[in-house]
């Protein structure tokens, strides 16, 4: 009896062990990268070191990647794409995850179908597009979760976010988690680069902000309650706080998929190679009286710190004429024969604009540089905004007429406004009242729509994290400029039932 017990006990342990071998997720990775191109600007190197820093973000922490293929320059037809991603996913189950990161110029102008939107594939002597909708195709064949992050310009118009119209969600559906560069109608190319010898080093803005938020080397910066999970909502926060070039968009809103999870506990926190950690503004919010950012933040060793401002011109940032300023606060101290380097420990610092380059109002970039043996390295960027004195910022709300949340749908809409200024937007019911605050004076961002506005976006939650009832509700938008507030409402926004 007892050895019948004891087979019966071990088939048992064994089908468990078997149930949970089925159920364990498996992880896999496609990078691309393209610098060369026949019909637009030559970005060496900075897409290929893109897809080499990415690579190293998603090998660490918990990720045990089964599969992890990296491609740069060599990709230059959808076909070629397609097979790559056969390769890299063909063997992932409804349990699996599947990351693509793929750094590239984006095409897209305001009105086209949002399907349209192409990322060029380019060798430097041949070059193709592939387009949202051919690269849902792709994926659509793929089990499982699929986390596309796409590093281009005008990236956002494939979730239907950062354009004024349309809204259409090309990756719309529960197994899709998507993260863009950029809102649709934006430019999102920026990287940072110097010579060194005869060849260019430099990386991306946006994919460096990534890697940060994802990875030891930023202190896995986007995990702000230290859990060991760093979700898209978590990362989306810290990408929008410390990417200030260009506007960050996430598929779904709120999400708490983890994107990537490492073990907290036995994580120190501390690498050589974060020079500076604890980053933190007091507001993004400057007026023409009091031009002046105030932020903290702890040095991990000795090491230079510059600050640049870099102005909007004409819609878009002008780096070319941007100002360098070395913080030499402390060139009479301990490191004081070393030039502009601060000492360990804690430093508080303001900068203030000048307006002489900002105007009477408008937008401004503060990029936090570091610098090790002569290498810069772009810390966090920062976007400003400056309101007018005053003046009737003209808004005006333009939404879809309706959406369902119980197919994954989201509810996008652009309000417009002239001037910078400071946003509270909330959704009410029928009878008027606030069921969900989607902003509360919020400092507006520059986002390259024209006519000049913010988009926003409402997943269809509540306050208290339930889904609305199918009904008509309101947006309701107040903006802040001087001493002044201005109204706009929108009426009969429809929560629609499923249909199916």
């Amino acid at each position: 009896m007892g050895k019948r017990l004891f087979a019966l006990v071990f088939v048992w342990l064994c089908l468990l062990a078997s149930s949970a071998l089925a159920d364990a997720s498996v992880n896999r990775a496609l990078l691309v990268g393209c610098d060369r191109f026949v019909t637009q600007e030559d970005t060496t190197p900075s897409s290929e070191n893109n897809v080499t820093q990415m690579a190293e973000a998603l090998s660490g922490g918990a990720m045990n990647l089964e599969t992890l293929i990296t491609r740069k320059n060599d990709v230059d037809s959808p076909a070629e794409l397609e097979e790559l991603i056969q390769a890299a996913f063909a063997q992932a189950d409804d349990n699996d995850v599947s990351y693509f990161y793929i750094s590239t110029h984006g095409l897209w102008e305001q009105g086209q179908p949002n399907g349209d939107m192409t990322l060029l594939l380019s060798d430097g002597r041949r070059e193709m597009g592939v387009t949202a909708d051919m690269l849902r195709a792709m994926f659509d064949k793929i089990d499982g979760t699929k986390v596309l992050i796409i590093d281009a310009c005008h990236a956002g118009a494939m979730i239907g976010k950062g354009v004024h119209a349309p809204f259409d969600n090309v990756f719309q559906g529960s197994e899709y988690k998507v993260i863009c560069s950029s809102g649709g109608a934006e430019e999102s190319w920026f990287w940072s680069g110097m010579e060194e010898g005869e060849a260019m080093v430099g990386a991306g803005y946006f994919s460096g902000a990534v890697v940060r938020a994802l990875s030891a080397k930023g202190n896995y910066g986007a995990d702000t309650n230290r859990d060991g999970a760093i979700t898209l909502t978590e990362l989306k926060r810290y990408l929008r706080d410390n990417h200030g070039a260009s506007t960050v968009y996430t598929y779904p809103e709120e999400d708490g998929f983890a994107v990537l999870s490492y073990d907290a506990a036995s994580y120190t926190g501390r690498r050589r190679d974060s020079a500076i950690e604890g980053l933190s503004f007091e507001g993004d919010l400057l007026t023409l009286l009091e031009p002046t950012v105030a932020f903290s933040f702890t040095v991990q060793r000795p090491v230079q710190v510059a600050y640049q401002m870099v102005y909007q011109q004409d819609g878009r940032w002008d780096f070319e004429h941007g100002r360098l300023l070395y913080d030499n606060a402390e060139m009479f101290g301990t490191y004081g024969d070393a030039r502009d380097v601060l000492s360990p420990g804690l430093k508080e610092r303001t900068v203030t604009l000048d307006l002489t380059d900002a105007g009477s109002y408008g937008y401004a970039l503060l990029q936090i540089i570091t610098q090790s043996d002569g290498v810069p390295t772009l810390v966090s960027s920062r976007a400003l905004c400056v309101p007018p004195a005053s003046g009737d910022p003209q808004l005006t709300i333009l939404p879809q007429s309706g959406f369902c949340p119980s197919q994954q749908e989201e509810l996008g809409f652009v309000v417009e406004h002239i001037y910078p200024c400071e946003l509270t937007v909330t959704i009410e019911d029928a009878s008027g009242k606030t069921v969900r605050r989607l902003a509360s004076r919020m400092a507006s961002r520059p986002q390259q729509l024209s006519p000049r506005g913010s988009t926003f976006c409402w997943n269809g939650l509540l306050t208290n994290g339930t889904p609305a009832e199918p009904g008509a509700y309101n947006i309701r938008v107040k903006a802040y400029i001087g001493d002044e507030v201005y109204e706009a409402l929108y009426e009969g926004v429809m929560v629609l039932e499923s249909n199916g």
